[in-house]
């Protein structure tokens, strides 16, 4: 396919001068339609779909209306999936049916990896685009003659951009969003096809993110409506039905714990115990940690209280999992203002039990009903909690769930799930239940999950 991708622009308009004087609308008929993924050749999601009449009018709209040519429109075209990568830009000529045409075109489209396009240098970007691209396209249409001669060639370069939307839960990079989709966008982008566009004109589609099912988020995000909140300046903000909810949690403090001092004085002594049985006690720090939390509405004050040890030798560049660990067990405090309303602790990295993501099924997100089969056979995925914090509050047990990979709060308070909220280190959209629960509680866990003290930092602490 490479080899098709230069030519002059010279050419093109030598190209479009044939066309004005060989009569006024010459004959098109597009022989063939042939589709692949390099990214993954065994999966169905990008096979073209049988309805390809919206590909063959982006033609007609776009590319043959500039060079004022007719598309044969009596003829079916022969629409190809391929299955070897070797077969990519190889057209195979036979016109037994369509030889009085005066032309005819072909049109190639292939998913490729992004490595794939850097490598070769086929588009210059900057890494924070680089990041925001999960998969390119290649656009070709190509036109011969009678004689078998290719007097026209074009491609496009389609970068997918999966966006935010109302969908929630595990993302997927490949695909990166649904078929429909997917064809919609090249079939958009097919339209652009132009004999004064570049030889390999880069093009972007900005397209909804597909979601892998699972069996923890998707049956509670079920069709629920999502509430936006608005962290534009120092609070969290939202309305639901119980009213409108103003909330802030200012910055945590830290405190470094003395570990060496044995005396009674030493205001930790009594946690020095836990602290001495900890592995790389003699090499890292321990610390008091105070995250104040605020509901502005009740005029209510919080905070908890951890014990956190600081990994020294935590490597950053693996980028997996947060250089601050809790101190094990119940040791760690939830006050209202000075008084003590319950306790929490925190592990990492624990598997949920009977909880999985399949990622051979995606949806939107939002309807879980509307799934797609990618036709891939990969195994279930077991979901995993960056952080998982459990405790009790005014004698209520809860749960939250932190998944670093979705960016989502799971909470759950009386073993039932409460909240699903979306965010990194601010809340962006939440699901809420539609049972009945202590809206001062529920606030408070909205707040604890997405306070600093469980962000996963991008640099060492001071």
């Amino acid at each position: 396919m490479i080899q098709f991708l230069k030519i002059t622009s010279a050419f093109v308009f030598t190209f479009l001068g044939f066309f004005t004087r060989a009569q006024a609308q010459p004959k098109v008929t597009v022989e063939q339609i042939q589709a692949y993924s390099v990214i993954s050749p065994n999966a169905n999601y990008w096979h073209l779909p049988k309805n390809i009449n919206p590909l063959l009018e982006a033609l007609d709209e776009g590319l043959f209306s500039a060079l004022k040519i007719n598309r044969d429109k009596n003829y079916s075209p022969l629409v190809v999936n391929l299955i070897k990568a070797n077969q990519l830009g190889k057209i195979s000529i036979s016109w037994t049916n369509t030889k009085d045409s005066d032309l005819h075109a072909y049109l190639e489209l292939y998913e490729m990896d992004p490595a794939f396009v850097y490598k070769n240098k086929f588009v210059s970007l900057s890494e924070i685009k680089k990041d925001s691209i999960n998969a390119f396209w290649f656009i070709s249409c190509h036109i011969f003659n009678q004689k078998q001669e290719i007097i026209f060639k074009k491609t496009l370069l389609l970068a997918m951009m999966p966006v935010k939307s109302l969908g929630m839960g595990i993302s997927m990079s490949t695909p990166t969003t649904s078929p429909v989709s997917s064809f919609q966008a090249v079939t958009k982008v097919t339209a652009l096809l132009s004999p004064l566009s570049e030889d390999l004109e880069y093009v972007e589609a900005k397209v909804p993110s597909s979601f892998i099912t699972d069996n923890l988020w998707m049956p509670f995000l079920q069709d629920k409506p999502r509430l936006f909140l608005d962290t534009s300046k120092q609070y969290i903000s939202y309305v639901n039905k119980t009213g409108s909810h103003l909330l802030r949690t200012p910055a945590a403090s830290m405190k470094k714990i003395n570990s060496k001092d044995k005396s009674l004085s030493n205001p930790y002594y009594k946690i020095l115990p836990l602290i001495r049985k900890r592995q790389n006690y003699y090499t890292n720090e321990f610390y008091e940690v105070i995250q104040p939390i605020r509901n502005v509405n009740n005029n209510t004050d919080y905070s908890l209280k951890a014990i956190v040890e600081f990994d020294l030798q935590f490597n950053q560049a693996s980028n997996t999992q947060s250089p601050i660990v809790f101190l094990p067990d119940s040791i760690h405090i939830i006050y209202q203002d000075k008084d003590s309303i319950g306790y929490f602790e925190v592990q990492e990295n624990v598997v949920e039990k009977n909880k999985f993501a399949n990622p051979n099924i995606l949806f939107n997100g939002l309807d879980s009903t509307k799934q797609f089969d990618v036709g891939t056979f990969f195994k279930k995925e077991t979901i995993t909690s960056s952080k998982l914090i459990m405790g009790k509050i005014k004698a209520h047990p809860f749960k939250i769930i932190i998944h670093y990979e979705s960016d989502l709060k799971t909470i759950f308070l009386d073993d039932q799930m409460i909240l699903i909220a979306e965010g990194k280190n601010k809340p962006y959209k939440m699901v809420e239940s539609t049972t009945a629960v202590d809206e001062s509680i529920k606030d408070f866990l909205l707040q604890m999950s997405f306070s600093e003290l469980f962000q996963l930092p991008t640099n060492p602490l001071n």
